[in-house]
């Protein structure tokens, strides 16, 4: 499991785990950015299934900081995008350096990656949604249950709508 300290002191093993230990991830671009972070530079390959459906490879980029804070961009053409930030630019820029959303700060820890998590279960994240989101451009809906964002209008946590959340609340729970 790769912890912020690997990444950060080594990042050519970065490069090596992800691309002997995740399906279809394969980094072709890797810098030690300034003050000490790190960018890598990612193709996705699409799982077998998919890519007999016509989807094609997607990329992204993620940005480590030796704080700890991590951020995702998808690189490629201009597309419309259901869970990604405006960019920090301004509207005029659209989603020009508007990093994706994979889950929303305030959501409970089972909807959230941390560092705890290590590395490869971000970039696994990061590898979903990108599919995710072509499935939502094709079919106008997010191909799982999608994972509350903000406060709930009510008060009291989110309501969790299938079993397999519901499952997966109580494990992380736990």
């Amino acid at each position: 499991m790769l912890a912020l300290k690997d990444v950060l002191e080594d990042p050519a093993r970065l490069r090596r785990v992800l691309r002997n230990e995740l399906f279809g991830i394969t980094v072709d671009r890797l810098l030690e950015a300034r003050r000490g972070g790190v960018v890598l530079d990612m193709a996705c390959t699409p799982l077998p299934e998919l890519e007999v459906a016509g989807y094609q490879h997607e990329r992204a980029r993620i940005a480590i900081w030796p704080s700890g804070a991590v951020y995702s961009y998808p690189l490629g053409p201009a597309r419309t995008w259901h869970h990604r930030y405006p960019s920090p630019l301004g509207p005029e820029f659209g989603h020009l350096a508007g990093e994706l959303c994979l889950w929303y700060p305030k959501d409970p820890r089972y909807l959230r990656w941390e560092w705890d998590d290590g590395l490869e279960q971000y970039v696994t994240r990061v590898y979903r949604h990108l599919f995710y989101e072509e499935y939502y451009r094709r079919e106008g809906q997010w191909p799982v249950e999608d994972a509350p964002h903000d406060y709930p209008v009510t008060g009291g946590a989110h309501p969790i709508c299938s079993a397999f959340m519901r499952k997966e609340e109580r494990r992380w729970a736990s």
